[in-house]
C-alpha cells in the first residue's frame, strides 16, 4: 500500500493516509469474509463472473508456451495461408449514370459516351457527363474489400476485368451505371511468410491461448458430475415465422 501510494502520488503517504489505507483494506476483508459466511456470494451473478475472469487470467499459458518455433509458425501459415493472401487493389475514377434498370435511357447514354472517349482521361469534359451522386468520383489505391463496401460486389467484379489506362464499362452497381478509368490495378496474390510474419505469430498466439483455455476448462469440468433437469412436461416453443420477411 505504501509503495502503490508513493508511485501514484509521487510522494510517501502521511501516517494518517497510510492508516486510512490499512483500515480500508481491513474493512473490505471483514465484509468479504462475513459475506461469504452468510452465503452472499452464492447467487451473485456479478461475483460469479468476476471469479470466472480471475480464474481465466490464472489459467493463461506461460510465456514459453506462447513462443512458437519457426517450424510451428511455418506449419500454421501453411494451414491458414488463405487468411494472409494479399487482396487486389485498384486506383480509379468513375462517372455515374442514374440507371435504375438495364436498358434504360441512362444506360444507353453511358454506352454512347464510352464509345467516343475510351482512351481519354482529362477531366474537363467528363464533368459534363453523368449524373449527380454522393458516391466518390474515384478512389486511390484501395483494397477491393473496401471498394466493395462502397460500390458493391458486382461493380468490383466488373472493374477487375477491365484494363488499366482507359475508360471501361458500363459497370452496374446497386446505385446505377458507372464508367470507370483505371489508373492502377494490383492483382490478388498469395503472401510470403516473411512478409506477414508478425501477423502470423499474433494469430498463432491467439489460437494457442484459446486452445489452452479450452483444454484447462475441460480438465476442470471433468471433475464434476453435471446433471441438467428440465420439467418433464415442458414442450419446445414453436416460433411462428409466417409473415416474417
Amino acid at each position: 500500500m505504501f509503495e502503490t501510494f508513493s508511485r501514484t502520488w509521487q510522494r510517501p503517504p502521511t501516517e494518517a493516509e497510510l492508516n486510512a489505507l490499512i483500515e480500508g483494506y481491513v474493512k473490505e476483508e471483514v465484509f468479504y469474509r462475513e459475506g461469504q459466511e452468510m452465503g452472499l456470494d452464492q447467487d451473485d451473478a456479478i461475483f460469479r463472473r468476476r471469479m470466472q475472469q480471475k480464474l481465466e487470467f490464472l489459467l493463461e499459458p506461460r510465456a514459453e508456451e506462447l513462443t512458437p518455433t519457426s517450424d510451428e509458425l511455418a506449419a500454421y501459415f501453411k494451414a491458414h495461408s488463405g487468411r494472409y493472401d494479399q487482396p487486389a487493389k485498384l486506383s480509379f475514377h468513375q462517372i455515374f449514370f442514374n440507371s435504375p434498370r438495364p436498358g434504360d435511357d441512362r444506360e444507353l447514354a453511358a454506352r454512347t459516351a464510352i464509345a467516343s472517349f475510351a482512351d481519354r482521361k482529362d477531366d474537363d469534359w467528363t464533368e459534363m457527363l453523368g449524373d449527380a451522386t454522393t458516391l466518390p468520383s474515384g478512389m486511390d489505391l484501395t483494397d477491393t474489400k473496401e471498394i466493395t463496401a462502397v460500390f458493391g460486389h458486382d461493380f468490383v467484379v466488373g472493374v477487375l476485368s477491365a484494363s488499366e489506362g482507359r475508360w471501361s464499362g458500363p459497370f452496374r452497381s446497386a446505385y446505377g451505371i458507372h464508367l470507370v478509368y483505371i489508373d492502377r490495378k494490383i492483382v490478388a496474390s498469395p503472401a510470403a511468410l516473411p512478409d506477414v510474419l508478425q501477423k502470423v505469430q499474433s494469430d498463432w498466439e491467439s489460437d494457442r491461448r484459446r486452445e489452452f483455455a479450452e483444454k484447462r476448462y475441460a480438465e476442470m469440468k471433468s471433475k464434476y458430475n453435471i446433471t441438467i433437469s428440465k420439467p418433464a412436461d415442458e414442450a419446445a416453443t414453436v416460433i411462428n415465422t409466417s409473415g416474417v420477411k
